[in-house]
């Protein structure tokens, strides 16, 4: 999963998570499937391929730190939020 953080009105590559995923969240994240688009949303295109998504949810992520460029490192999926 991508991660995006907000700078103003653009989205910005945040990394990715590959951890903290099992049964549980994967029927959870299939709230995103309606969501499916055919391009990036990020502001600045990025080289991952994958399924891009309209940027209307919010995902708990736990990480460690944060690079010197605002990329999350070890991040861990604790799952869609609900509150926001």
């Amino acid at each position: 999963m991508c991660l995006a953080r907000r700078k103003g009105d653009d989205l910005l590559y945040a990394g990715k998570v590959d951890h903290g995923f099992d049964k549980t969240s994967a029927a959870e994240l299939r709230r995103l499937e309606p969501l499916v688009r055919k391009t990036q949303p990020y502001a600045k295109r990025i080289a991952h391929k994958g399924i891009w998504v309209e940027p209307k949810l919010l995902a708990e992520i736990e990480y460690r730190a944060k690079s010197a460029e605002g990329k999350v490192r070890h991040p861990f999926f604790k799952g869609l939020r609900d509150d926001l």
